[in-house]
């Protein structure tokens, strides 16, 4: 589950993050038994501090607790297991989905800039938004206005369908002369910026750029990003 989210929606203070964090660590570990003396040593709490954050949570004891964010994590799992990548990707290249995942973490307290244009905004406003919930800063307007030179190297992640927008092609050669990592999302794979990208995602999509005609790629281009998501989660998760 979303630590970040949970502790924003019911107020948490430092210390009850810190037990929250340690039970979800131990349930995305798997660990079969969640003992309460065992959460609250690591987290340097009481037990009566731990029943309390329970309560809080809105859970009738310790035991509800956990039994409850033990379902939720599985259901989540299962969600994410669910998405058929096949029927999105071209080529289901997992390594760079991971490698999507590690660089988002590690620019998580940094900037990462997203960039689209036309219909391909939609995607990339709700790509900064959803990383707005994480705690992630995220940018969805031209990155040539915020990069600097001698500013920290980010990730920039450019949305195009065909990959041959001058304007976009030009935004990636900005940044990376300023030593920002390039990922594209694109349904062409030969195309100038996926040459130009250390990693690109292909998504299956029409063929036609006609308007009267159904156009996938925005939609899967969210659907994707879902999943990227789920692994950075992840990735948060252990590292708290």
């Amino acid at each position: 589950m979303n630590l970040v989210d949970l502790s924003k929606r019911y107020l948490l203070n430092e210390t009850e993050h810190r037990v929250l964090s340690c039970i979800l660590q131990a349930i995305e570990q798997g660990e079969s038994k969640i003992n309460i003396r065992d959460v609250a040593q690591q987290s340097y709490v009481s037990t009566t501090t731990v029943i309390k954050l329970s309560k809080k949570l809105g859970y009738h004891g310790y035991s509800d607790m956990i039994y409850s964010l033990r379902r939720h994590t599985e259901e989540e799992r299962s969600a994410a297991a669910g998405i058929d990548l096949t029927s999105i990707l071209a080529q289901v290249d997992l390594p760079c989905i991971e490698a999507f995942a590690d660089e988002l973490f590690r620019c998580r307290n940094g900037c990462v800039f997203i960039v689209g244009l036309g219909f391909n905004t939609i995607a990339s406003s709700y790509i900064m938004r959803r990383l707005a919930t994480l705690g992630i800063l995220a940018y969805d307007g031209s990155p040539v206005d915020m990069m600097r030179p001698g500013s920290e190297p980010s990730f920039t992640i450019i949305l195009s369908k065909s990959g041959e927008t001058r304007d976009l092609v030009d935004v990636a050669a900005h940044a990376q002369a300023l030593g920002h990592r390039l990922y594209t999302i694109t349904a062409h794979g030969d195309s100038t910026l996926a040459g130009m990208s250390e990693h690109r995602l292909i998504l299956l999509t029409g063929g036609s750029v006609a308007y009267d005609v159904p156009d996938f790629f925005i939609g899967r281009t969210i659907i994707l990003f879902e999943y990227i998501l789920s692994r950075l989660v992840d990735r948060l998760a252990q590292s708290e």
